[in-house]
């Protein structure tokens, strides 16, 4: 299933946006910024999102592999066809994971790799070693696949404990993305609180919300 493209625009152009206000950026010379903004250009004119790639299946075949060798599991299609879409990404304390850095050698890393995170993870937290594929996490919230049944899941980060429970991965990363682009469902200052408990119900629960 496709993400929401508005989310995933809005997120590359708030990349863009703090690419161009960097030192990074600032400290290129004027053939390098022309350069880079060509390259950002195409990107866009091409239907694709600017800084925030989607992984190819070279890295992809790589990942599954390494997700075998190290971590003893099959990377399930549903993040595999996520990872297709966004390769991971870091935004106000929002963490997807993507493929690992040693795989994939782009420009612009997109952030923390899956295999290291479930790595470190699973030896600081034993107990969740092989039951949970940790796709990502926020400064409260793990976001995982319970290994055995496959369900999208979130963790409360310090117990541990169930908190949520998605349909779908696709539906845990788009509620990712509304954490990182500052999308709580909140309701129109207009509406009364019987009419947007109403909203809520018809479009379903989004932990973002909660």
């Amino acid at each position: 299933m496709a993400l929401n493209e508005q989310y995933l625009q809005d997120l590359s152009d708030l990349f863009v946006q703090d690419l161009r206000g960097s030192d990074y950026y600032r400290n290129l010379s004027r053939p390098e910024k022309n350069q880079l903004e060509q390259r950002l250009h195409e990107e866009s004119s091409q239907g694709r999102h600017p800084l925030l790639p989607g992984a190819d299946e070279e890295d992809l075949a790589r990942l599954r592999e390494i997700a075998v060798q190290e971590l003893g599991v099959t990377l399930p299609i549903s993040i595999q066809e996520v990872l297709r879409q966004i390769d991971g990404f870091v935004e106000n304390g929002v963490t997807l994971y993507g493929v690992d850095a040693e795989i994939r050698g782009a420009e612009f890393e997109s952030g923390p790799g899956l295999v290291a995170e479930n790595s470190v993870t699973w030896s600081d937290t034993p107990q969740t070693a092989r039951r949970y594929l940790f796709i990502g996490d926020s400064d409260l919230w793990y976001f995982a696949i319970e290994i055995e049944t496959g369900l999208p899941v979130v963790l409360d980060r310090l117990s541990l404990a169930q908190e949520h429970l998605f349909s779908s991965v696709e539906e845990m990363v788009e509620d990712m993305l509304q954490q990182a682009l500052g999308i709580f469902g909140e309701h129109q200052q207009d509406e009364p609180e019987e009419q947007h408990q109403e909203h809520l119900e018809n479009e379903g629960f989004r932990f973002s919300n909660n």
